[in-house]
C-alpha cells in the first residue's frame, strides 16, 4: 500500500513540475524583462535575400522598445506604450499610429509583448540542442502579420528571431552583445518628431 501511494505522489510531483514548451518559453519571456542588443537583420523570399540592416535595440516590458537601424539606411522606431512612431531620417518624415498589444512588425514588438501571450496566440514546440533552446511557434489566427516565428536561446540567452509572414518573406534576426535586464533610461522610449520633419498620422 505504501508502494502505491508513493507512486502516486511521485507522479503527481512529475506532473506539477512538467511545463509544455508554450509555457517554457513565456517564462523565459516573462523574465526578461528588459534587454539591449546589436542587431543584423536579414529579409528573404523565396530564398532571396531582398534587404539587410542593422543597428541597435533596447526593450522594456510590457509594451516599449527602440529599434534603432544604422545601415544602410537610418530608421529609428520607437514604442512608447501608447503610440509606435517610425521615423525615416533621409525622408524627414515621421508616422504615427496606435500601438497594438498584439504581434506586429518587428522583432523588437513581439518580444516586448505583454505577459501571457504566447500559449494565447501560438501553438509552441521546443527542440534542445546542447546549450541551444529552439521554439517554434505557429500562429493560431490566419490573420496574423507572422503565420510562424522561430526564438533561439543560448544558455537562456535569446541570439536569434525568425519570422515568417503571410506573403512568404523570411526575417531572420540575429542579435549580438545581448545583455538581459539592464537598467535602462526611460528617455529612450519616447520619441518628439525633429523639427521640420512631415508628420503622418495612420
Amino acid at each position: 500500500m505504501k508502494k502505491i501511494v508513493l507512486s502516486v505522489l511521485l507522479a503527481f510531483t512529475g506532473s506539477a513540475f512538467c511545463q509544455s514548451a508554450g509555457d517554457e518559453l513565456q517564462a523565459k519571456l516573462n523574465a526578461m524583462r528588459t534587454l539591449t542588443a546589436n542587431f543584423k537583420q536579414v529579409v528573404k523570399s523565396k530564398q532571396r535575400e531582398i534587404s539587410h540592416s542593422s543597428g541597435t535595440m533596447a526593450l522594456e516590458r510590457p509594451g516599449r522598445f527602440r529599434w534603432q537601424t544604422k545601415a544602410p539606411m537610418e530608421q529609428l522606431v520607437v514604442a512608447d506604450g501608447q503610440k509606435l512612431w517610425v521615423y525615416d531620417v533621409d525622408l524627414e518624415q515621421v508616422t504615427v499610429k496606435k500601438q497594438e498589444k498584439s504581434l506586429g512588425g518587428t522583432a523588437a514588438l513581439f518580444l516586448s509583448g505583454y505577459d501571457n501571450t504566447v500559449t494565447r496566440d501560438f501553438e509552441v514546440s521546443a527542440n534542445n540542442s546542447g546549450a541551444n533552446q529552439a521554439y517554434d511557434l505557429h500562429s493560431k489566427s490566419p490573420k496574423a502579420n507572422f503565420q510562424r516565428l522561430k526564438l533561439v536561446f543560448n544558455n537562456n540567452v535569446l541570439i536569434t528571431i525568425e519570422m515568417f509572414d503571410q506573403l512568404g518573406q523570411h526575417t531572420i534576426v540575429n542579435l549580438t552583445n545581448v545583455k538581459p535586464n539592464p537598467k535602462v533610461a526611460s528617455n529612450l522610449f519616447q520619441f518628439k518628431p525633429p523639427k521640420g520633419a512631415d508628420v503622418v498620422q495612420q
